[in-house]
């Protein structure tokens, strides 16, 4: 994160803090500085629309996979662009690499990496998308386990109902 200082008079001109398209400066949140006659500005604005995408709020069910180690996490989509998404989880494993988020609603698998973790909330970044048909095949790019993941959590792969038959001899 850049922090920018600037004595407290230039805090009314137009400065290059500003963001794109815009003539005023963005509204920040001043953090009291250890120098007197310093105000410390950080680009609270930039960093909420760091994405060069927009973001749109889904709050869908989905579920991380991790084919490395096998492990299954269930999650929450809060918000994702084209090529990135933020997602709550139970917790991570430490050191959590390369993964695949299944969106069931979008029916779409995705894979990336984490931007950034807290302990139960991820962002991740896309580096391959791909859109699912539930009654097509699996296409070629999408590993087998993340398939049969994305069927099982879309309920297409229910088993079929038990014969309730009694053989007598």
């Amino acid at each position: 994160m850049n922090i920018v200082y600037l004595s407290p008079d230039s805090a009314t001109r137009k400065t290059r803090n500003a963001m794109p398209g815009t003539t005023e400066r963005p509204q920040t949140h001043v953090v009291t500085s250890p120098r007197p006659g310093v105000e410390v500005i950080q680009p609270y604005q930039q960093v909420l629309n760091r994405r060069i995408e927009p973001r749109f709020d889904c709050n869908a069910a989905g579920a991380l996979i991790m084919l490395t180690t096998g492990n299954e996490i269930p999650c929450q989509i809060v918000n994702q662009s084209a090529s990135g998404a933020q997602v709550i989880h139970e917790g991570l494993p430490q050191n959590a690499g390369e993964m695949w988020l299944i969106d069931v609603q979008g029916q779409t698998v995705k894979f990336g990496t984490p931007a950034w973790t807290q302990p139960h909330k991820t962002g991740l970044r896309f580096s391959f998308v791909q859109k699912i048909d539930g009654s097509g095949v699996r296409p070629p790019r999408v590993p087998m386990p993340v398939w049969k993941a994305w069927r099982r959590l879309a309920g297409l792969d229910t088993p079929p109902p038990a014969d309730d038959v009694i053989f007598l001899d």
